[in-house]
């Protein structure tokens, strides 16, 4: 059985399209959790009337991507688990191919599909890498689609978009004996989907890419970019690489703070020092950004 756990907050307009994909999937054997983050934009409302048959998960406060993922795999009784967000629609077969890929090598704990943008036409992440800095790489991230990742094979992650995990692999990489964090509550969201990866890299799991098995992503459904005109720094062509410019301060904060607790968590000295001159490179561009662009987030970061 796959338990697919569908994670909303704010994204209602993206919620009927999204089930939709789900309950057409050609592999049946499924069942659906939806687990709603204290939105404020009518989703509990949508689903309390319209989607009782799936298992609600309604929570009174936000517990943030995290906090929601655990609560639904600790609800869910697959043996593999399809987390996604609302703003992803699936194709029809592609639940069956991420399935038949990992029935064939038990070894895999990770498998990652095809994700395209909405205008089905451009790459969205063909999985995730790990670069030289210690950043999450999503192959592919905003090239048109001309077949150049149609190879199956080998990636490091999953997009956290929509990933599909064995459920014996998240049970391996639980942090803790006496509880179940398979997600590192302490995140809230960002930067999990690589830490899941990563830890699951370091437990002698493995992830593949499918290529046939194709999604499409809206991208920030339920986030919103500011409205204001850009710096002159954030116009740089390097800083999309480090930081998500247009987005509000609190969303940057966890991305600056998760990129470092999993950093800690998993790379060794060795590491570090074989990466430090990509690490160097990436902390002067960052800070150059946060003291000259946004220096109120220094204050959040010393919360």
């Amino acid at each position: 059985m796959v338990s697919m756990v569908l994670i909303n907050w704010n994204s209602r307009p993206f919620l009927a399209e999204c089930i939709r994909s789900l309950r057409a999937q050609s592999y049946h054997n499924t069942e659906l959790l939806i687990i709603d983050n204290c939105s404020t934009d009518g989703s509990q409302e949508l689903l309390r009337t319209q989607y009782t048959e799936h298992h609600l998960l309604l929570a009174s406060e936000n517990l943030g991507y995290c906090g929601g993922a655990n609560w639904g795999i600790r609800q869910s009784r697959g043996e593999y688990l399809l987390l996604l967000n609302p703003d992803v629609i699936l194709d029809e077969r592609f639940l069956v191919r991420l399935v038949e890929t990992a029935e064939r090598d038990p070894s895999l704990g990770i498998v990652v599909g095809k994700l395209l943008r909405f205008d089905r036409h451009t790459l969205d992440s063909t999985g995730q890498f790990l670069r030289r800095d210690f950043s999450p790489l999503e192959r592919g991230y905003d090239e048109p689609d001309t077949g150049q990742y149609d190879q199956p094979g080998e990636v490091f992650s999953s997009c956290g978009a929509v990933a599909f995990y064995r459920r014996a692999m998240l049970e391996d990489i639980r942090l803790g004996d006496d509880y179940d964090d398979y997600f590192d509550a302490s995140y809230f969201a960002f930067y999990e989907d690589l830490d899941v990866g990563w830890r699951a890299q370091l437990r002698g799991w493995k992830a593949s890419y499918v290529p046939t098995a194709v999604a499409y992503h809206y991208r920030g459904g339920g986030l919103k970019d500011e409205k204001r005109p850009k710096a002159w720094f954030e116009r740089l062509p390097f800083l999309p690489t480090v930081s998500l410019t247009q987005k509000p301060v609190f969303i940057q904060r966890h991305v600056i703070v998760n990129r470092y607790l999993t950093l800690v968590k998993n790379a060794t000295w060795r590491d570090i020092l074989r990466g430090l001159p990509a690490l160097g490179k990436y902390e002067l561009l960052l800070w150059g950004y946060v003291l000259l662009v946004r220096p109120k987030l220094v204050l959040t970061l010393l919360d």
